[in-house]
């Protein structure tokens, strides 16, 4: 089940984002959700809740 949630980012931020997402061919909201989930992966939030859930079993 996808959830939607609303960011507000500086007018530069908005601005590379748009620019990045049609060099890459993807929607902006697309690159945004994908840089969130890398910067989480990247502190790892991920595996520690990974890890948690694994030990719940």
């Amino acid at each position: 089940m996808s959830i939607q949630i609303r960011i507000t980012v500086s007018k530069e931020i908005n601005n590379l984002l748009e620019r990045v997402s049609k060099k890459l061919g993807k929607k902006k909201s697309m690159l945004a959700r994908e840089l969130m989930e890398q910067k989480m992966y990247d502190l790892e939030l991920i595996q520690k809740e990974l890890k948690e859930m694994e030990k719940e079993k």
